[in-house]
């Protein structure tokens, strides 16, 4: 039972950190991570640099900056073999420690290219609010919704409100006449 109680607290523990990603951060969770056909080992030598530095070298292989949460898995070296994630050696033994899970993250993109931006449905206006704050202030509007901090170029796009409807920014109104204009383009940067 205690067993239980403890698996259970390690995974809320876990799920409630997991839910606590920065904005635009991204998460992978590897479940039995494994390393060279064999269960990663807790440590990245014998002995030394183990838990967060072995989970850190696993997620850089992966294609992520750092681990953000991690779950051990004690004694697993006699039914699943562990492998060194620095010389690739094995470790068979019941005394082997792995991991249960490893949650790698990366940070939020610095800058997006966003083509035929999109507000609520339909293709962005030119403008913010009625022929106001047209061009940057509207792209700007767009990157910070987005969760950036302003737009560093942008392209229009004339008259493409009768096939195209644009939605402003400012207010949600809907622009449907051939004279409403959207963005072919906005990059947003941070």
């Amino acid at each position: 039972m205690r067993n239980f109680i403890q698996i259970i607290v390690a995974a809320t523990v876990l799920f409630t950190a997991i839910g606590q990603a920065q904005a635009g951060e991204t998460l992978s969770t590897f479940t039995k991570p494994m390393f060279g056909g064999d269960r990663l080992d807790w440590c990245l030598n014998w002995g030394v640099g183990c838990g967060k530095p072995a989970a850190d070298a696993y997620c850089v292989k992966k294609g992520f900056q750092k681990s953000k949460y991690y779950l051990k898995a004690s004694n697993i070296g006699n039914f699943a073999r562990t492998r060194l994630i620095t010389t690739g050696a094995v470790c068979d033994q019941g005394f082997c420690d792995g991991f249960k899970k490893i949650t790698c993250s990366k940070p939020a993109p610095t800058a997006k290219m966003f083509f035929k931006p999109k507000f609520q449905g339909n293709r962005l206006d030119w403008c913010v609010n009625w022929a106001t704050g047209c061009g940057k202030a509207a792209a700007d509007k767009f990157c910070e919704y987005k969760g950036f901090d302003k737009a560093t170029g942008f392209t229009k796009a004339n008259n493409i409100g009768q096939s195209k409807p644009t939605r402003l920014i400012g207010t949600g109104a809907v622009c449907d006449q051939g004279f409403c204009d959207g963005f072919k383009r906005i990059r947003c940067t941070k």
